[in-house]
């Protein structure tokens, strides 16, 4: 599903590129496709609904397409917010996992992270919750961790300037566990 949102927005691309009519039009057949597939998807970043949720706030945000973010993305936005409610036993890679609920939260903040809208506060907390799990994660031995894309994330939500404090020490936690295993490997 996250190869026909990248499809989607290189059409669109393409289509603001060069003026092609046919680009915009098939762009707009991919996207009707992709939400009338996704009513029983998985939460996922990689194959589900929060990558498709971060395309679309892209497409919006960047003019390619007209609408509501907050309306159309409310439905995947309530099932995240449940998501990290509940803390299931999920790994931490972007593609399945915690970190790619925290990339879709990052996409829906980047465009208007000093906002203090209503939608945009309840965005923030339920941030500071991830990130609250992704540090039980990184200590839980049971958690399938992959530090480089624990660390790409923490990077993304630093600049969101939402408990920052506590990401430089999940950095920092990260660092010495990369560091780790490259010395470990010589």
């Amino acid at each position: 599903m996250l190869n026909k949102m990248g499809e989607t927005i290189a059409l669109f691309r393409l289509y603001r590129d060069t003026g092609e009519e046919e680009w915009s039009i098939r762009a707009e057949e991919l996207l009707d496709d992709i939400w009338n597939e996704c009513t029983e998807m998985s939460l996922a970043y990689g194959d589900g609904l929060c990558g498709i949720g971060a395309g679309t706030e892209y497409l919006i945000q960047n003019g390619f397409v007209e609408g509501d973010a907050d309306e159309i993305l409310a439905e995947i936005d309530s099932r995240v917010f449940a998501a990290i409610n509940a803390r299931p036993p999920f790994d931490l890679s972007i593609e399945q996992g915690i970190s790619g609920l925290a990339c879709y939260l990052y996409h829906r903040l980047c465009y208007r992270k000093d906002s203090e809208e209503p939608v945009v506060l309840n965005l923030k907390e339920y941030t500071i919750y991830l990130i609250d799990w992704i540090a039980e994660a990184l200590q839980d031995d049971a958690t399938g961790k992959d530090y480089y894309e624990v660390y790409f994330i923490l990077v993304l939500l630093h600049t969101l300037n939402i408990m920052n404090a506590k990401i430089e020490n999940l950095l920092e936690w990260c660092n010495k566990e990369i560091t780790a295993a490259h010395v470990k490997n010589r």
